[in-house]
């Protein structure tokens, strides 16, 4: 019938997600909401600075330092010849060095790891920022009828004003 007739204009609104990006959103706004997911809680981990969390993260460079760092160092004071050389100052001072070092780049990468975290958080959540929906409005239209009586209006206008011309002179 609006073939006919035509459509009225106005506005309507048009999804800008197509449906598996609606799901994505779905999930990733309930997941904010309730900070739930395995991803969701590192994130709340690490943002936080659970002790727990950060001793997990830690432990690989911890046991790096162990099983390389510091036998390294031994090695290197054995070496000297001297029975008492990794009980000397020297190399007191040189372990006190590399575990300041370890401690150093551990806040380093703490500290880029909650800013990675954070990052990551606020991405998500510019997600949920976005609208989804856009207003946008349609133009009328006007159908076939009302164009056929359009025509046949302005032919009949034409017909009689070439009549009415026509008898008066």
């Amino acid at each position: 019938m609006a073939d006919w007739m035509g459509t009225e204009g106005g506005w309507e609104q048009i999804q800008n997600m197509n449906p598996q990006q609606q799901q994505l959103m779905s999930q990733l706004l309930s997941q904010l909401g309730g900070a739930q997911g395995s991803g969701m809680e590192w994130l709340q981990q690490m943002l936080s600075g659970d002790p727990e969390a950060m001793a997990a993260f830690e432990a690989p460079y911890k046991r790096q330092f162990e099983q390389e760092t510091v036998p390294g160092i031994a090695e290197r004071f054995a070496g000297m010849g001297s029975g008492g050389a990794q009980s000397s100052s020297a190399f007191n001072q040189t372990m006190g060095q590399a575990g300041s070092e370890l401690s150093q780049n551990l806040a380093a990468l703490r500290g880029g790891l909650q800013q990675n975290a954070m990052n990551s958080l606020q991405g998500m959540m510019g997600q949920g920022y976005k609208p989804q929906f856009e207003s946008m409005y349609k133009q009328p239209t006007m159908g076939i009828l009302p164009s056929m009586m359009g025509q046949f209006a302005q032919g009949a206008g034409q017909g009689l004003s070439k009549f009415a011309t026509m008898g008066i002179g």
